[in-house]
């Protein structure tokens, strides 16, 4: 399930033809950079980065050869690009105001107004400016080529997770990769389809949902594990997925740690006062500490055990704990409420077109936008249970990690 994070944006940033504020242009080191980084030594693919993607949202991408063959993704709605349309669940986005502002308006559903990251990474890339989903609608043989999303909203590595919402397990998406496999070897032939698979990026991004909407919300995990039990129960599962990744030919995959899950409008509601802008429920918070603690120095094992330095930890918890903590650092006004109805609780289907009321974003002679109300034209996912977070497009896109942590990251 998702949940928007309202920020009201200085200028106009309607996506996907994002602009920055001066204080992130400024930033060096994004997060996509240290995805790409992962790519360094891949020198047949690796060339001048690539032309900004069309701003109106459709099929693109870089000038230039690739950095890579394709992105293959898998996980949550962070990077479910329209996989449950296919499934028979509550936990869906195909429907407005979801996609208001991506090809027309017509929603494909991501949980969010336009685009979602991997869509803004494949762009980055030079490969194309929309991921497709692997279930649902008939792919091209070129999008096949160039990668796909496997993600499922609502999902996490704990089984139990994916099935108290009716949506994909991980393993799941790990057997539509094997499909997907096969499809290659139809399309390029087998020699072609290893080379793809091997020189690809992997993204994983899952977990939060284990935490909030199971650990938290759900009585049975509770009753078998203290929260530091669940979250090595997690961790030796994100390593097994990743090992399993690594089974069937992956060989550069970043892996996504956990957000500040407590810091989420439902999360602060449901912990709090039921206001939405309650303080931050530390026991969340502590958990996706624990957690992100605890997958990096997994993840550190997995490249000295495979003998493979292109597995990366990407840590997403400090600099978007930062962003809430000090939105007007970042050319922000608020990071406490949602960008539907009341900002509180309209996830998934409670935000509609009824409880999606949106304002006119108008700015003043400063580029203020100045409007008060609930902004959607740019809203994003964030995380899987209510996050769709409008500062992490301008992260994905233009904020910073400090040199030495890439450097822990990706040497051994």
């Amino acid at each position: 399930m998702t949940e928007s994070y309202f920020l009201k944006i200085f200028g106009d940033r309607d996506l996907p033809d994002v602009k920055p504020p001066a204080q992130l242009a400024s930033m060096e080191h994004s997060i996509v950079s240290l995805l790409l980084l992962l790519l360094l030594c891949v020198s047949p693919w690796q060339v001048t980065a690539p032309a900004p993607a069309p701003a109106n949202g459709t099929d693109g991408g870089g000038g230039g050869r690739p950095r890579v063959p394709a992105v293959l993704v898998f996980g949550d709605s962070i990077v479910d690009t329209g996989n449950n349309n296919a499934v028979m669940t509550l936990t869906r986005s195909d429907f407005r105001p979801y996609g208001k502002d991506l090809n027309g308006g017509v929603p494909t559903g991501r949980f969010s107004n336009g685009r979602v990251p991997p869509d803004l990474l494949a762009s980055r890339l030079g490969l194309k400016d929309l991921v497709p989903p692997y279930l649902g609608t008939d792919i091209a043989d070129e999008d096949l080529l160039t990668g796909v999303s496997f993600g499922s909203g609502g999902t996490g590595y704990d089984p139990l997770t994916s099935t108290l919402v009716a949506v994909l397990p991980m393993q799941e998406e790990l057997n539509m990769f094997a499909e997907y496999k096969q499809k290659l070897v139809e399309i390029a032939g087998d020699a072609a389809a290893a080379r793809i698979v091997s020189e690809s990026l992997f993204v994983v991004c899952a977990g939060t949902d284990d935490i909030a909407n199971n650990y938290f919300l759900s009585p049975v995990r509770p009753l078998q594990y203290d929260i530091s039990s669940y979250v090595d129960f997690l961790t030796q599962l994100a390593y097994d997925f990743i090992k399993q990744l690594h089974r069937q030919g992956a060989r550069r995959i970043a892996v996504l740690g956990m957000p500040p899950i407590g810091c989420v409008p439902s999360q602060r509601s449901t912990a709090g006062a039921g206001d939405g802008v309650s303080d931050c429920d530390e026991a969340r918070n502590r958990a996706a500490r624990l957690f992100n603690a605890k997958l990096e120095q997994e993840i550190t094992c997995l490249k000295k055990t495979l003998q493979l330095q292109t597995i990366g930890y990407v840590d997403i918890y400090g600099i978007l704990d930062d962003m809430i903590a000090d939105p007007g650092k970042y050319g922000f006004d608020v990071s406490t409420r949602g960008c539907c109805g009341a900002g509180m609780f309209e996830v998934t289907l409670l935000c509609n077109e009824v409880t999606a009321t949106t304002f006119p974003a108008t700015a003043d002679a400063a580029g203020r936008r100045g409007t008060p109300g609930f902004v959607f034209e740019v809203v994003t996912l964030f995380n899987e249970i209510a996050t769709e977070l409008c500062v992490y497009i301008e992260y994905l896109t233009t904020s910073i990690l400090p040199p030495s942590h890439v450097l822990a990251c990706l040497l051994p």
